[in-house]
């Protein structure tokens, strides 16, 4: 009876370890790579500018396609809208006739409704580009804004690719980059979505431009194709911190891990962790627990949100890995599948989805088991309302494990996730050793009380007195 009654102590105390409630949604594309674009179609595609106006549409601007009849990449400069309702394609014909011309990497921000902002990148030719263009939704028109010389402002960024990007309800920003000598850059530029004037961050100016080591003041170390997060405050991830690098690979190592914050109020940055001198391998820890060691592997492109609890949660790129062979001066980096979240709470990262090894196949099964998107780098993607994020495309691995441009279309839904918080994190583990602390009270409680109203006979309290308690022990997750 004694034995039963700690049975159920113990069931009700040590609370139930559940797996993460996150939905993956294949929404259309094909599963094996380079398909060519048709009239519903962008087909296969990366590197170009995804946005969402907030409502029902979603809006694509150019970037890396394929054309299957001549089997060959060519840049785009064509202008795409996705219905987020029924998830369809239809092609845009602005009846202007200027236009932006073919790049790639653009950054891209607008105003619901109402104009897109689309700015830089990088030409056919590999130039950097600089120009900033408007797209009236409304009138279906492109116009170039005369930023040089022109009264409206004085200043604007110079040109660069592999900027990083963050567009907020009134401003598009944008950080660091490659320029036409290949150099990593660390200005900081806000574009007013009102005004349409840039302005270049005072903290960005105090930076010095002749120097790529350490400074006084707290600040990321210039980069290109770093990880953007928002949500109040803007947060950056990793990037390529090589000071001179044509080709974006990870062959000198320079690939980074570090996350900071910038408060926009208060124009400064503040370093969260990670590394930016050396690449370091991704420590993954147990699936879906966070842990004081975890830390995703340095990385390149890949993509980051905030949920609404305001955790931040990053997918893929290229860069290393669970394995020290991944991050090999003599080898590039490796294309990631990866799911992460960071917890502000805790100050921990947690392995949430995916593979801990790169360069794995897409999964286009029908049960959320069986579906996954492959490892890929440069896919374009959009947020709604924090919970639900959508990737498209990019350069990766098809369903045969096959490289190439994709031009597959996927939800991560991770609302469930968030809600319901069915996940073991380090709540979790807290609630245990609090159970645990009140389950070691409960017997100590229950062993006073029976020693002093259940007297038994000299033989049983010898029993009772000789009882050996085992250590629990601690059951690993399988990898």
């Amino acid at each position: 009876m004694n034995n039963m009654k700690l049975l159920i102590t113990i069931a009700i105390l040590t609370p139930s370890i559940q797996t993460a409630d996150i939905d993956i949604v294949w929404h259309g594309g094909e599963k094996t790579a380079n398909v060519s674009a048709t009239e519903m179609s962008p087909g296969s595609r990366a590197e170009g500018g995804l946005w969402f106006d907030d409502s029902t549409k979603s809006y694509l601007f150019g970037g890396w396609s394929y054309n299957s009849v001549s089997k060959e990449f060519a840049l785009t400069n064509d202008l795409w809208v996705l219905d987020v309702n029924t998830f369809h394609w239809s092609i845009l014909k602005p009846v202007s006739k200027n236009k932006p011309s073919p790049r790639y990497s653009p950054s891209i921000c607008g105003i619901p409704s109402r104009m897109i902002v689309i700015f830089g990148g990088i030409d056919q030719d590999g130039k950097k580009l600089d120009d900033t263009w408007i797209y009236n939704i409304l009138d279906n028109s492109w116009e170039e804004l005369m930023l040089s010389g022109n009264s409206s402002t004085s200043s604007h960024p110079p040109g660069r690719g592999h900027q990083s990007s963050w567009c907020t309800s009134t401003k598009l920003i944008i950080f660091g980059g490659r320029n036409a000598e290949h150099k990593a850059l660390h200005d900081m530029w806000s574009f007013s979505l009102v005004n349409q004037k840039w302005s270049e961050m005072e903290s960005s100016k105090k930076y010095p431009s002749n120097s790529f080591g350490q400074t006084i003041v707290s600040y990321p170390k210039p980069r290109s194709g770093a990880t953007t997060f928002h949500q109040g405050s803007l947060y950056l991830f990793g990037g390529n911190t090589a000071v001179i690098d044509s080709g974006e690979t990870n062959i000198d190592g320079k690939y980074a891990n570090d996350l900071w914050s910038y408060d926009i109020g208060k124009d400064s940055w503040t370093k969260i962790g990670g590394f930016d001198n050396v690449c370091h391998h991704g420590y993954y820890g147990h699936f879906q627990v966070a842990g004081k060691d975890n830390w995703p592997g340095c990385r390149v492109k890949a993509t980051g949100w905030v949920d609404t609890n305001g955790n931040l949660w990053m997918f893929g790129g290229d860069g290393s890995d669970s394995t020290a062979e991944s991050v090999t001066v003599f080898k590039p980096g490796r294309l990631l599948n990866d799911l992460w979240r960071y917890e502000f709470v805790f100050k921990m990262w947690s392995w949430m989805g995916g593979n801990k090894y790169g360069n794995t196949g897409g999964k286009y099964g029908e049960s959320s088991s069986e579906r996954y998107p492959g490892s890929r780098t440069g896919f374009m993607s959009f947020n709604r309302n924090h919970n639900f994020h959508h990737i498209f495309g990019g350069m990766g691995h098809d369903t045969n494990g096959q490289d190439g441009l994709l031009s597959d279309l996927w939800e991560i839904d991770v609302h469930k996730e968030v809600v319901y918080g069915k996940y073991p994190t380090t709540s979790n583990v807290f609630m245990i050793i609090f159970g645990l602390c009140g389950l070691i009270l409960l017997i100590v409680a229950l062993s006073l009380y029976n020693r002093k109203f259940f007297r038994g006979s000299e033989k049983e309290k010898d029993k009772m007195s000789d009882t050996e308690y085992c250590m629990l022990t601690n059951i690993d997750d399988e990898d």
